[in-house]
């Protein structure tokens, strides 16, 4: 996740860091081509303030992968606080929750993915797809015009 947060790997605040099947690891452009990669990053600003891109998502799918808030955190290499703090705000964007949490965070049940949770994940990743396809032309114009 390197634009919603610093770069470290966290998912939001200023730099996401990109893992998983995202838009921002499939440009257009490749070495058979020889054109250079240019990648797509999709991110959401909803009304308020929240934000929502690939290093959240990613959060997300860790979330449900490793089946707890620590190990997703670990994974992606913050910390358990600052994946708590984009959980929350994951959570406060919208009319559900898309991770169901223990009442204090620390040593209650495991964090999980909500169905809501689940399907944001599924029209987040489509969106990726469709704007790398939908923008495919344009992606390949720039590649070929961009500097070595």
């Amino acid at each position: 996740m390197a634009d919603e947060t610093s770069g470290t790997g966290a998912a939001h605040g200023g730099g996401e860091q990109h893992s998983g099947a995202s838009v921002a690891n499939s440009g257009v452009g490749d070495e058979t081509s020889g054109l250079p990669r240019i990648a797509l990053k999709l991110q959401l600003d909803l009304p308020g303030g929240a934000r929502i891109g690939p290093g959240k998502v990613r959060l997300l799918e860790l979330i449900e992968e490793a089946g707890s808030l620590s190990r997703a955190a670990e994974a992606m290499h913050v910390s358990y606080r600052r994946a708590w703090l984009f959980v929350q705000q994951i959570n406060q964007a919208f009319d559900e929750p898309a991770v169901s949490t223990p009442e204090h965070g620390h040593g209650g049940a495991a964090a999980r993915l909500t169905d809501f949770g689940k399907e944001l994940i599924r029209r987040y990743r489509d969106m990726e797809v469709r704007a790398e396809t939908g923008n495919a032309d344009a992606l390949g114009w720039l590649a070929s015009h961009h500097k070595p």
